[in-house]
């Protein structure tokens, strides 16, 4: 009966201690996938079952009673509330540390984990996608995911443009992506090696192209790794400078060194007559071919037709007082279809709208969150 008991507490403190371990290596992105997180809490539960049960022989002690000693009956009931201790112990930790990060609505890839990392985006090349060793094609391939299932990510390199599948406003579909996504892993140390060994994670950085993934959270959480570990034949967009409005083909030009993509969009304040103050706008029209909307830039450069008497015009107030009607415009690089670079690389200038037959320069207007204006300027997606 001693060794019994020693043999109980044994399993016990390793099923416990074990617990701990799945938590923590979850957490840490060492375990990960639900196949091998199911094998680890089968492991944990069937541990925990056995120690609680040979607690349960070794130390439960009946009193007398005038029914005698324990039934056969006795002990299956406290056997099966053991079961139930094991089982309500495994699901918890499932609900507060799940294989997965919840409300993501594709399971993760295989190969991949997404709790506790920047961003997760979801596969949606034809057959799936491949991972790269770097930001290019050029690049060997060093994985393979499958179409609809979800990859959590660690940081992104400026790499090779590809074509954007994910733009959908009509007309607009020639945004490239220069953004190379970082897949989520460990790199190095004991933690390398337990994630190779627990989850089958690939040695070596493993990049995405951001073009073969749609967002499952915010991308624009997702930090630019460092330059050791990106490509030095890429180069990040320069500022953009906005030249003048051409009253002639009613076009903005803006060029930046670098940039893949330009977006252009308006700001109407507050207290100029428009019907939405405070707006936030792209210069787009569904009217007008690619060439003459936002999207790929030509050797950095690109224009857009400012088609401002049919969107900003219509938009002001018929009894409002004739003055002067600003707007704030913006030329930003963009690095992929929906995401801009830093605002501080963008080329702002004011106009106004409403005093003569073409829009005139003004001193800068300030006022606007430039990060919102940069975002509507780069966007893409309907």
């Amino acid at each position: 009966m001693k060794y019994l008991r020693v043999m109980a507490c044994v399993l016990v403190t390793l099923a416990l201690s074990a617990f701990a371990g799945r938590i923590y290596a979850v957490n840490e992105g060492v375990l990960y996938g639900s196949a091998a997180v199911a094998r680890v809490d089968g492991i944990i539960a069937s541990g925990l079952g056995l120690g609680l049960a040979l607690a349960t022989l070794a130390f439960s002690r009946r009193p007398a009673t005038p029914d005698g000693p324990a039934t056969f009956a006795d002990r299956a009931a406290a056997l099966a509330a053991v079961g139930s201790v094991a089982a309500l112990a495994i699901s918890s930790v499932n609900l507060f540390w799940p294989a997965e990060r919840p409300g993501i609505a594709k399971p993760a890839c295989a190969g991949a984990h997404t709790t506790n990392v920047p961003y997760v985006g979801i596969t949606i090349g034809p057959d799936g996608n491949n991972s790269r060793s770097g930001p290019a094609r050029s690049y060997a391939a060093n994985g393979r995911f499958a179409k609809d299932c979800s990859l959590g990510f660690s940081a992104y390199c400026v790499g090779e443009p590809i074509g954007e599948a994910a733009a959908t406003i009509p007309d607009v579909q020639t945004w490239k992506a220069s953004r190379w996504l970082l897949l989520a892993k460990q790199n190095g140390g004991v933690k390398d090696r337990l994630a190779q060994l627990l989850s089958g994670e690939t040695a070596g950085p493993q990049f995405v192209a951001d073009a073969a993934v749609v967002p499952a959270t915010s991308y624009e959480q997702l930090p630019q790794a460092p330059a050791d570990v990106c490509s030095a034949s890429f180069t990040p967009p320069g500022r953009a400078s906005l030249s003048p409005f051409d009253a002639r083909t009613q076009k903005f030009t803006a060029t930046a060194e670098h940039a893949v993509n330009m977006g252009f969009a308006a700001w109407t304040p507050p207290g100029q007559g428009f019907l939405d103050e405070d707006g936030y706008h792209q210069i787009f029209s569904l009217s007008k071919p690619a060439a003459d909307n936002p999207g790929t830039t030509v050797n950095g450069g690109k224009s857009v037709v400012w088609t401002y008497k049919e969107t900003l015009l219509k938009n002001l107030r018929p009894n409002r007082a004739k003055a002067p009607a600003l707007v704030v415009v913006m030329a930003v690089p963009c690095i992929s279809a929906n995401l801009p670079a830093e605002p501080t690389l963008a080329g702002t200038a004011t106009y106004d709208i409403a005093s003569s037959r073409e829009p005139r320069p003004q001193p800068a207007l300030t006022g606007f969150d430039p990060g919102r204006l940069a975002r509507a300027a780069c966007q893409a997606n309907a």
